[in-house]
């Protein structure tokens, strides 16, 4: 017994139509809506948020522990600074329909940490982070989507000044 469907021929014409609607289908099911994200801008937006919420934890911890007066001050800027960075990424995550994870680093070396050796591996530590999240940033301000690239745009003056900064006092030790 053949239980096998048999289907009509299909004119050069109608199987023309039956690809496009096929294709059709295809994009609209895999094409981002509206206000959502797609893959490239999502990744930057997670990798930027959990680069920010640890770069705030760690300068939290130094703005306190920091032996070095100057650092101490880096380190509270850092914190405001990425409290609004992070408050605003935050906005755009929800309206590009991306959900952020809360991070939780682990932190205890830099409680172990002596005063100068903790200034000296913290600057070490802002200038390698800030050096990789500027790169995600340069990338994410090339992005087609206008909210990402102007998310990116305006936060890059402030992450190339964190490195610089970094870099200055990487000079003392």
């Amino acid at each position: 017994m053949n239980t096998s469907i048999q289907f009509p021929a299909l004119s050069g014409r109608w199987l023309g139509v039956l690809y496009a609607a096929l294709g059709a289908c295809v994009l609209a099911v895999s094409a981002p809506t509206a206000g959502e994200a797609k893959h490239s801008d999502r990744s930057f937006i997670e990798k930027a948020a959990k680069a920010g919420q640890k770069e705030m934890q760690i300068s939290q911890i130094a703005a306190e522990r920091a032996s070095n007066p100057r650092i101490r001050d880096f380190a509270q800027q850092i914190v405001r600074d990425d409290r609004q960075m992070n408050n605003d990424l935050s906005g755009l995550a929800s309206t590009k329909g991306v959900a952020l994870a809360v991070n939780e680093f682990k932190l205890e070396k830099w409680s172990a940490k002596q005063s100068t050796e903790f200034d000296k591996d913290y600057v070490r530590e802002m200038a390698g982070d800030n050096d990789d999240t500027i790169s995600l940033f340069e990338k994410a301000a090339k992005s087609d989507d206008a909210d990402i690239a102007g998310f990116a745009q305006k936060y890059l003056p402030k992450l190339q000044a964190h490195l610089t900064a970094a870099k200055d006092f990487k000079k003392m030790y």
